[in-house]
């Protein structure tokens, strides 16, 4: 039995529950203090007041929305608690002219700033309502994090999430499903703000059955403050699913079609009914589709001076099935309580047929046998999670609490039935194998998280909270033989495999701002928990052990147009349950993957520097040291001719680099969103097969083009280009990708259209190759990444603002907008 950091259970607990009390009542005395805030009044060219007319106050930069809200029947409107920075206001109302200020700021005051009394000119056009169509960019950068508006994108129309993270500025996502940040490995996933505790590899299928119409953003966070849970080396990737806030009975439907090499189709609804104190949501989305992928393995096995090639071609088809719910309500219990409950469904089914030939070679390259594997697999990927949200406003100030309980449950499984024949140099069959492999997964997922915001003084507010985890996994994988009519289990490849995991967490931020510098400086704490077990061998391991995590953050502003950021954060990544699960997953009989039970948790230290230019053009310098930096080892038993790959801990892994953003306003219908990234990743480290001493630096460039025409159309361009670069001992050939789309929008903007064409070169292909030790092999994997898809969305209902009471600006509806996990 392995029991690491054991000895220290009891004296680290004693300090958490210390650590825990301090943070849950230090910040309760302190004093209270008002934000800034904005008033005004509206009239018309009578010179008497306009009463519930729209006012939504936007960013200067890119008019996205901020707080929206009525006139008060006298005219008047405020706006309470707002962060300072560059604002308009834009006024819509029946029968008169839309109204958009000049930019004004917002700065350190204890009263509201007056803006100069709006008048509205009536509108000779009689509309039959007013519509709110402050469109936000498709990318947006903001000080702390990029923000992927997907609901206005008419390339990612009916794509799925993994399709659109490939193509959002800075996201790469390998040939294994591992999704990286800048050049790093070890993303935390979140969505709606709420982990997702899954492995890389069910992570991956869970996002390549999510489609488009279900998210409404994609926030990327590359250096995440002491609020967010701990892990994730490189930042949070945090995906917000869409939910509507208007009044009245609203709600879309979409359907959309899509032709590549093989078809798929996907239709949904979504429902919304708002009045007064209830807000009833629900939706459900169906997709159907084909796919195809052609792979190619080449490795060389070198044994008594000669050596021995096996070339390998597969091909794989088949088909999948996606369903997906949810339903929820929010409850507004008077202007300080809210309360909310979500239940969110997948069910996830998919059948492919993988045909595999390997032909063996010897030193001439002259064939001497062959092997034919034909790998029939049935999985599914089903999930039920529900989420329970309070908020309570505790005054008018600033002071708030809110309650987070979550309960997910993932029933996953892959049934597998392999058949071999094997060739000898004549082609005749010589032998032929039938196995079956069953692997049945399922996770438990409970957690329990507070948190709490206090203002202090004129600018300054202190966030602090507490959470609670609790994970059980159980994989029961068995391998089965047949000779003839006889089943015999293989105990050499069957596995039972239990995993627990206690994550218990506290934090405190704070936030401030005084003259031109601002601050946000957090601490937070984390105990790990973790007992696996292996059923079959009967080994067992446990892990308990607490650690810090500081992060702080300044900005100086010199001008309205400059600004500097400089940040540090401490990061740690666990190993996933399948990382440390040591049943064998196998791909044919020479080939397959391993877990490690010995891995540890890598921890990165992330630094960056950062510079803006007039609250658009960004660039940041960023370095990040990870110690036991966890690591894909690819390994190759020359006898045996079989390859696997598994995970270790190398010394460590540095990544530096810097990111451009640089968004162009070329003319007024055409806006250009561009990102570069120049990173250099360098592993070392000494693994199970021999020193690694691995570096290269690469580039990753994005580039997004909207065009707004006339009478609705708009048009889109989006491409980008990867460089060379190296994952663990791989090395990554460049890649490249260009897609377009069209949308017409009709019936009122109503009605959109859109029709878009991915991977127009058909360039979207992945090559690589490993030359380490004994190993010599590349591999190359194509797949239907070239399509075409024509999209339909009508949304029906009321859209205007009329609510008085319920403005509140995006984060306050993302903590309403509680969703999986």
């Amino acid at each position: 039995m392995i029991d690491v950091c054991s000895h220290n259970r009891h004296t680290t607990m004693k300090n958490f529950i210390f650590f825990t009390i301090l943070l849950s009542t230090g910040f309760v005395s302190i004093a209270l203090a008002k934000l800034p805030g904005v008033k005004g009044s509206i009239k018309n060219s009578a010179n008497s007041p306009v009463e519930f007319a729209n006012v939504v106050l936007v960013q200067a930069n890119d008019s996205s929305i901020v707080k929206a809200g009525l006139t008060e029947p006298d005219g008047t409107y405020l706006f309470e608690n707002l962060p300072l920075g560059q604002y308009k206001l834009l006024v819509v109302q029946l029968g008169y002219q839309k109204f958009y200020s000049e930019a004004f700021e917002v700065k350190e005051s204890p009263q509201p700033i007056i803006l100069k009394e709006v008048v509205l000119e009536e509108s000779a056009i009689n509309l039959k309502e007013a519509t709110i169509t402050a469109k936000k960019p498709l990318i947006e950068h903001h000080i702390d994090k990029t923000v992927v508006n997907v609901e206005n994108s008419v390339v990612n129309a009916g794509a799925t999430a993994i399709e659109i993270l490939k193509r959002s500025p800075g996201v790469i996502v390998d040939n294994e499903g591992n999704i990286g940040l800048s050049g790093k490995s070890g993303v935390n996933v979140m969505i709606d703000g709420k982990p997702t505790y899954l492995s890389a590899k069910d992570l991956y299928e869970m996002l390549k059955n999510m489609n488009s119409d279900q998210l409404s953003r994609i926030d990327i966070i590359t250096n995440p403050s002491a609020k967010y849970d701990a892990a994730g080396n490189s930042g949070i990737i945090d995906i917000r699913l869409r939910k509507r806030q208007d009044v009245g009975l609203n709600g879309s439907i979409n359907g959309s079609y899509g032709q590549g090499s093989y078809p798929d189709a996907s239709g949904g609804i979504n429902l919304n009914y708002r009045k007064e104190k209830f807000n009833l949501f629900g939706g459900y989305d169906y997709t159907k589709g084909y796919y195809y992928t052609k792979t190619k393995l080449a490795r060389r096995f070198f044994s008594d001076g000669s050596n021995t090639l096996f070339d390998q071609s597969t091909f794989n088809k088949g088909n999948y099935t996606n369903q997906n719910f949810k339903g929820g309500i929010d409850y507004y219990i008077g202007k300080k309580h809210s309360f909310s409950a979500v239940l969110r469904g997948n069910f996830n089914s998919n059948y492919d047929s993988t045909t595999s030939t390997t032909l063996i070679k010897n030193t001439s390259e002259i064939v001497d046998s062959s092997y034919i594997t034909d790998n029939i697999n049935n999985s599914k990927w089903n999930s039920l999670t529900g989420t329970l949200n309070y908020q309570f406003k505790i005054d008018s100030l600033g002071r708030e609490l809110t309650v987070d309980f979550d309960k997910a449950k993932y029933d996953n499984g892959n049934d597998f039935v392999f058949r071999t024949n094997y060739y000898d140099y004549n082609n005749t069959v010589v032998k032929t194998e039938y196995a079956t492999n069953d692997q049945p997964a399922t996770i438990d997922i409970n957690s329990v998280k507070l948190d709490y915001t206090q203002p202090w003084k004129k600018t300054m507010k202190i966030d602090a909270g507490l959470k609670s985890s609790f994970v059980t996994t159980d994989n029961d994988v068995r391998y089965v033989n047949y000779y003839g009519n006889e089943a015999v289990l293989d105990t050499g490849k069957t596995n039972h495999f239990n995993y627990k995991e206690n994550i218990n967490a506290a934090y405190i931020n704070w936030t401030g701002e005084h003259k031109k510098v601002g601050f946000e400086i957090g601490l937070r704490g984390e105990q790990t928990i973790a007992d696996g077990e292996q059923v079959v061998n009967n080994e067992t391991f446990s892990r308990n052990y607490f650690q810090l995590f500081p992060s702080a953050f300044f900005n100086y502003k010199f001008t309205d147009k400059h600004m500097t950021r400089l940040s540090y954060s401490r990061r740690i990544d666990r190993p996933g349950y399948q990382q440390l699960n040591p049943f064998r997953y196998f791909l044919d009989p020479y080939t397959y993957q391993q877990g490690n039970p010995n891995l540890q948790p890598q921890i990165t230290d992330n630094y960056e520097a950062s510079y803006t230019f007039k609250q658009l053009y960004t660039i940041t310098f960023n370095f990040s040291h990870t110690s036991d930096a966890m690591t894909q080892i690819t390994k190759q038993n020359d006898s045996t001719h079989t390859t696997f790959i598994t995970t270790e801990n190398l010394n460590s892994k540095d990544n530096y680099g810097v990111n451009i953003n640089l968004p162009i306003h070329v003319t007024e219908w055409w806006t250009s969103s561009n990102n570069i990234s120049i990173f250099n990743n360098t592993y070392q480290g000494v693994s199970s097969v021999g020193n690694i001493d691995q570096s290269l630096t690469s580039y990753f460039i994005n580039s997004v083009n909207s065009l707004e025409m006339k009478k609705g159309w708009s048009f889109e361009v989006s491409g980008y280009y990867q460089s060379k670069m190296v994952w663990g001992t791989w090395l990554v050939n460049p890649q490249w990708s260009v897609s377009a789309g069209i949308s017409k929008m009709l019936l009122n903007d109503r009605l959109q259209i859109r029709v878009n064409l991915k991977d127009i070169f058909f360039t979207q292909q992945e090559n690589s190759t490993i030359k380490y030790q004994n190993i010599d092999a590349t591999f190359s994997q194509m797949y239907d990444s070239q399509f075409v898809r024509f999209h339909v969305s009508y949304s029906f209902g009321k859209r205007n603002l009329k609510t008085k009471n319920h403005s509140r600006g995006p984060e306050e509806e993302n903590r309403i907008n509680s969703g999986r996990q």
